[in-house]
């Protein structure tokens, strides 16, 4: 009876156990940080159309400059995110690499301005949920972005090249992408900290410049590299707790959910021991993984099946009905697998053990379809005796 208890207080702990990331709707984001465009962001004038006085191909030095942002998105309960994504970066001119020998460039001090960037970016991004603090995310995001440099310089290097002036600058929209990198810290319900990396580029435009007087074309490029501190915050609350679940009495002294039933009364003593041992793993909302009482049921009807010849153990893995059948069929197969795995480990003979996967199809409390339903997250397992 030791067992059928533990199963079905295990069983309970893991009905009333919280998703790690209930919630769904929509939330807000800002923050701020640093942006790096470093070395070797191009700039030339060797393929526009009017080059001017001097054709030069070269790479322009940032200073270390600033970024924010601002975004709205929504939240789908799952590992997946949408969010649109306001930003504003902006970053000094330090420097035009010299071309050895015959262009000097415009190195720190005989050049000034900066390049300013807003961009309005459509992101993806997917969770990585865990069942801490922590929740690791990657994304990728595409939109439009208006460059706006503004950058003048002046030097007279002396022979064998002559005195060289740019200026540039005007604001032009262009194509924009990023890649996303970051992990959220909870702080309070509904509230987390956002660390993020941004690799942001945009395709390379021709703007409106003279050198030396004489009127020019100059593309720039504007690749740069962004950390991000920031909250992020829900603007609904989140998924209330599951109601308490009422239990009733069985014949063995147990105590079981009332929709669930009570565990068959054997016919006899002499044949309980070869009776099929039945048992039901419940897991958490959108899990795969076992919680550490789940470890332990799986532990104590492993051993039990061990102290007589175990014929065929049949485990099945189904799901509730919220999501798509798609995504539960697969989901339930990764239940059952967890649950094969926690076995062989406890030492039942894996060539015994069948897989069964019914996605929700097979509910053990019928709901309609988008109902999230504790008691149908489950792998129903059977082992059998010769």
């Amino acid at each position: 009876m030791k067992l059928k208890t533990t199963l079905l207080a295990a069983a309970s702990a893991m009905v009333f156990a919280p998703a790690a990331h209930a919630y769904e709707g929509l939330y807000g984001a800002i923050g701020a940080g640093l942006n790096y465009m470093g070395y070797e962001n191009d700039v030339s004038n060797d393929s526009v159309l009017n080059p001017g006085p001097v054709v030069f191909d070269s790479s322009a030095d940032m200073d270390l400059g600033i970024g924010v942002y601002a975004a709205l998105g929504y939240d789908y309960a799952g590992p997946f995110r949408t969010e649109l994504e306001f930003s504003y970066r902006s970053n000094d001119i330090d420097q035009i690499d010299p071309l050895a020998p015959n262009f000097s460039g415009w190195p720190s001090g005989s050049i000034s301005g900066d390049y300013k960037t807003m961009a309005i970016m459509a992101n993806g991004l997917f969770d990585f949920e865990t069942q801490s603090a922590f929740t690791p995310y990657l994304g990728a995001g595409v939109g439009v972005a208006f460059v706006d440099p503004d950058v003048t310089g002046s030097v007279n290097p002396g022979a064998p090249t002559s005195p060289l002036s740019i200026s540039y600058g005007g604001s032009k929209g262009a194509v924009a992408y990023q890649g996303i990198a970051g992990v959220a810290v909870d702080l309070a319900e509904g509230l987390a900290l956002d660390l993020s990396y941004r690799y942001f580029d945009t395709l390379k435009e021709t703007y409106t410049a003279t050198i030396n007087g004489a009127p020019a074309g100059v593309d720039v490029a504007t690749q740069s590299h962004t950390l991000f501190a920031g909250l992020r915050w829900n603007f609904g609350a989140s998924e209330p707790a599951p109601a308490p679940v009422e239990y009733k009495d069985c014949w063995d002294g147990s105590s079981v959910p009332v929709s669930a039933a009570c565990p068959p009364q054997p016919m006899e003593d002499t044949a309980a021991d070869l009776e099929p041992i039945d048992f039901t793993v419940y897991f958490d909302y959108d899990k795969s993984n076992l919680t550490p009482q789940a470890s332990t049921l799986v532990q104590e009807a492993a051993a039990r099946a061990l102290e007589n010849d175990i014929e065929t153990v049949v485990v099945a893995g189904n799901t509730d009905t919220s999501g798509s059948s798609a995504y539960n069929q697969a989901l339930s197969e990764r239940r059952a697998r967890t649950v094969r795995d926690a076995l062989i480990a406890n030492g039942v003979p894996a060539d015994r053990i069948t897989l069964e996967a019914y996605g929700e199809t097979n509910l053990a409390k019928p709901t309609p379809d988008g109902v999230r339903e504790p008691l149908n997250r489950r792998s129903d397992v059977t082992i059998s005796f010769e």
